[in-house]
């Protein structure tokens, strides 16, 4: 194949791939509006389409089916949670504050009225099928690197692989049952939280006040939003 022939080719599958990514986006968006309007209902396929303007054969060329429909949402949900973690933890060099930061920015998410409502009916499908809930575990795993990051640079942490888990457990834990309860995080409780997962974290009570204190601030701003 000569080099004009392949550049030719190269075009074509360029666009292809645009129209592709544009026809995606239009799915996953229109599943997002569907979800709002249908919930706590699991949202029906065809009005999915019929919202997105495209074909039955369109969304099987892209999803095998609802349940990899509920994974891309997930997936793009947790891009965008991390997007805002790496943010809210790049303005502090402290790692406690790091892990701080990241506890209060997930559950700034529980926070928000529109992103509590979608996450209860993603969640409550993918923990229909221990097969998704598998997936959803791989999904959140870039999630558990980032808090994993900021413990290992805290000086006196016994073991820091155990120390993340721990956490990671008790903050996905907590936000679950405020998914399925549908209820805010109060500030002071989470604040309480953060307070316990960091005396963990350096085995001593009076550790780090100031940047307590601080994080309990950020914390009754952003969940009073």
């Amino acid at each position: 194949m000569t080099s004009r022939i392949a550049a030719a080719v190269d075009r074509a599958l360029e666009h292809r791939q645009k129209d592709a990514n544009a026809d995606v986006e239009r799915i996953l968006d229109a599943a997002l509006v569907v979800i709002e309007q249908v919930a706590p209902r699991s949202p029906r396929i065809n009005d999915i389409l019929t919202h997105a303007g495209v074909s039955n054969t369109a969304f099987y060329k892209y999803f095998s089916g609802k349940d990899d429909l509920m994974l891309a949402l997930a997936e793009r949900g947790v891009a965008r949670v991390k997007s805002y973690l790496i943010h809210e933890i790049s303005r502090s060099a402290d790692p406690k504050d790091g892990v701080s930061r990241w506890i209060e920015g997930l559950f700034a998410q529980v926070g928000n009225p529109r992103l509590a409502k979608i996450d209860r009916v993603v969640s409550t499908h993918l923990g229909a099928s221990p097969d998704l809930l598998v997936a959803e575990e791989e999904i959140n795993r870039s999630l558990r690197d980032l808090l994993a990051d900021q413990i290992a640079l805290i000086d006196g942490v016994p073991n820091p692989a155990v120390a993340t888990e721990a956490i990671y457990a008790l903050v996905m834990g907590e936000l679950r049952r405020h998914v399925i309860l549908q209820t805010m995080p109060e500030a002071e409780k989470t604040h309480e939280l953060i307070a316990f997962c960091l005396r963990g974290l350096v085995g001593q009570e009076g550790s780090d006040r100031r940047g307590k204190r601080a994080a309990h601030s950020r914390t009754r701003a952003r969940i009073s939003k």
